[in-house]
């Protein structure tokens, strides 16, 4: 062969392995669109932060966490029922959020951290983390216990001191108003229960004690170890997509008999094949200058269907019409289109096209045009992307 017809070759596995990447990458964002894989994958992210190991679930970092993610922390849980992050999301099965901001983040989990029955917003936060004791109501309703008995006998007496009756009552009145206001905040959301791991508690305090008891830095900080996060759960997500690609491909491979290395090695004979997948590679190019568009699942297999139509004239069938006897070779040439199908159709075009500017920088000899000239009057095909 001739260092034209290999890289024709080269061209043609190419363009095919960008077909199905294609037909994969479209199939898969509609599946992961249809069980909102995103923000599955976020609650992964956040219920890592916020909990220990042994409350989370190892589905939260596997494949499956794309169709399924089980939260059992309850810090996690009242994050999400919290009302700025509940009704980020639409109303529905899928109802989570797939993207919340840092100051989203930050503001939402400091309001948790603040739950208490002290007055100031640091001393909640201080007690919530173990830095000082929880507030101990205790103390104050024996005092109002204290001043009711005494109102109560001041008010028997013989003689009424009216002064000092005053001064109980309004004493009484402003310790239970007191009460009132540490023991009956306001919470619109369901938090009974909640209750921080130790291991997630020690790093809050951290970042408590690195803020000096200042909220404002305090909530900066906690922006910053959620942005790191979510820098993570991106890679999470990309990896879990490749392994999902890799097994659906493998799927496409095996349904629609793409085996790369029977395809090779049919190339590498069928010189008319070559140069009408070649001038097809050529047409989709021409039609794509922006790169791979989004089209749906049904026009990318009319396309490849369009395109066996023309493989077919030449004795060889790229699809789920073709009957061969299968074997270990067949298989292995199916994991390889897996594996291919799984770096994505972006990486395919960008590579189709350098190899295109490639071959028409080489001077191509008269005889290949000529011989060639029948199978390109027969390529008609419309591309997709």
């Amino acid at each position: 062969m001739t260092g034209l017809a290999v890289l024709d070759v080269f061209i043609s596995l190419v363009f095919i392995y960008l077909l199905y990447s294609l037909l994969a990458m479209t199939l898969i964002e509609s599946i992961t669109t249809a069980v909102s894989s995103r923000s599955k994958n976020l609650i992964t992210g956040i219920d890592r932060l916020l909990s220990d190991d042994q409350l989370s679930s190892w589905i939260n970092h596997s494949v499956l966490n794309l169709f399924w993610v089980k939260t059992v922390n309850p810090l996690t849980n009242a994050f999400y029922a919290h009302p700025g992050i509940k009704y980020l999301g639409h109303k529905g099965v899928n109802s989570k959020p797939s993207y919340i901001t840092k100051d989203r983040f930050g503001s939402t989990l400091i309001d948790l951290l603040k739950k208490g029955a002290y007055l100031d917003d640091v001393e909640n936060i201080a007690a919530t983390l173990g830095v000082i004791p929880e507030y101990d109501s205790s103390l104050l309703a024996s005092r109002i216990r204290g001043l009711e008995e005494k109102l109560k006998g001041l008010s028997q007496a013989e003689s009424v001191d009216e002064v000092e009756t005053g001064s109980t009552q309004e004493q009484l009145d402003h310790l239970k108003l007191e009460l009132f206001k540490r023991t009956n905040k306001e919470n619109p959301w369901d938090i009974e229960g909640l209750s921080i791991g130790p291991e997630t508690k020690y790093q809050l305090k951290m970042l408590w004690q690195q803020a000096a008891n200042d909220k404002e830095k305090f909530k900066a900080l906690i922006e910053n170890w959620y942005e790191d996060q979510m820098e993570r759960v991106a890679g999470w997500y990309k990896r879990k997509l490749t392994f999902l690609t890799f097994v659906i491909g493998l799927l496409i491979a095996g349904l629609f008999n793409v085996d790369s290395i029977g395809l090779t090695t049919e190339l590498v004979k069928n010189e008319d094949m070559r140069t009408m997948l070649v001038e097809s590679a050529k047409g989709y190019v021409a039609e794509n200058p922006e790169g791979v568009g989004a089209t749906t699942f049904k026009a990318q297999k009319q396309y490849i269907d369009s395109l066996n139509m023309e493989i077919d004239k030449y004795n060889y069938v790229l699809g789920a019409s073709k009957e061969p006897d299968y074997t270990f070779w067949t298989v292995l040439g199916w994991v390889i289109t897996a594996f291919a199908i799984s770096l994505g159709a972006p990486f395919w075009f960008d590579l189709l096209n350098k190899l295109m500017q490639v071959r028409n920088s080489v001077k191509i000899p008269a005889n290949t045009s000529s011989n060639s000239g029948e199978a390109n009057n027969s390529v008609n095909l419309k591309a997709v992307g």
